[in-house]
């Protein structure tokens, strides 16, 4: 499994100014005790001008050139924030209902649209055929209801998760139907990881090939679908097929 992370910026954080020592000389204070709530680590990464965070902990703190103003990111607590108000319906105004079960996955209309042009035309024709049926009504619907009916429910519930708050995680059960909702929703940096994880699995964990493939098989209807399909059955060798019937028979 590998963690595909989006390249689309979410939310800039507010520009922090530093104060210098001139200005607290002025009688302007921050408010901290800088002599106590510095540890060593971090005084000794102030003295080498260190200036980043750990990017793996989606931390960023970057400095423009002459130093006065700085940008704090903290992408990681952004996602997992995000990803948190996908299970809390109460918060979220749109709900998709995914397959012949009707699997409600919820989002929230703002941010979706925002990240997906494809997404918001998605939400915008729907909003404006309720609106339509429900004008003799007069009545008001607090979130809406879109039906999906050609995705499995996990595979659509990592596509708003990844459109939702950039983060998603591929394996080789969901990489086909991740690939086909990068490429209906305009998901380039999507795209690119599911088929970068299919090369890495061709490569080093080719029995995973024909899970792929069964999954490729389960979107058949569509044109990526069909694509990775394809691409499987060249990469797979004769043994890796006759493992594959095995375990299916």
């Amino acid at each position: 499994m590998e963690r595909a992370e989006s390249t689309a910026r979410l939310v800039d954080n507010d520009q922090l100014d530093l104060l210098n020592e001139q200005t607290e000389s002025e009688g302007f204070s921050s408010g901290y005790d800088s002599s106590s709530d510095i540890s060593d680590s971090e005084l000794s990464a102030f003295h080498h001008g260190d200036s980043h965070v750990d990017a793996d902990d989606g931390l960023g703190l970057e400095c423009d050139v002459n130093g006065s103003n700085v940008k704090y990111q903290n992408t990681s607590a952004l996602c997992d924030h995000l990803k948190y108000i996908m299970s809390m319906p109460d918060l979220c105004d749109v709900t998709f209902l995914v397959g012949p079960t009707r699997v409600p996955i919820y989002g929230v209309k703002a941010i979706l649209s925002t990240r997906s042009r494809v997404m918001y035309q998605l939400i915008l024709k729907n909003k404006r055929a309720v609106s339509e049926a429900k004008k003799s009504r007069k009545t008001r619907q607090s979130r809406l209801t879109i039906e999906v009916n050609k995705y499995q429910a996990e595979d659509f519930r990592k596509i708003v998760q990844f459109i939702h708050c950039g983060s998603v995680d591929i394996d080789s059960r969901s990489v086909a139907g991740l690939l086909c909702g990068a490429k209906q929703f305009g998901l380039d940096d999507l795209r690119g990881a599911c088929w970068d994880y299919v090369r890495k699995c061709s490569q080093t964990r080719p029995k995973s090939l024909t899970t792929i493939q069964r999954g490729a098989n389960q979107y058949i209807h569509h044109r990526y679908g069909i694509k990775l399909f394809t691409k499987i059955e060249h990469l797979l060798t004769p043994t890796t097929k006759r493992v594959a019937t095995e375990t299916t028979v």
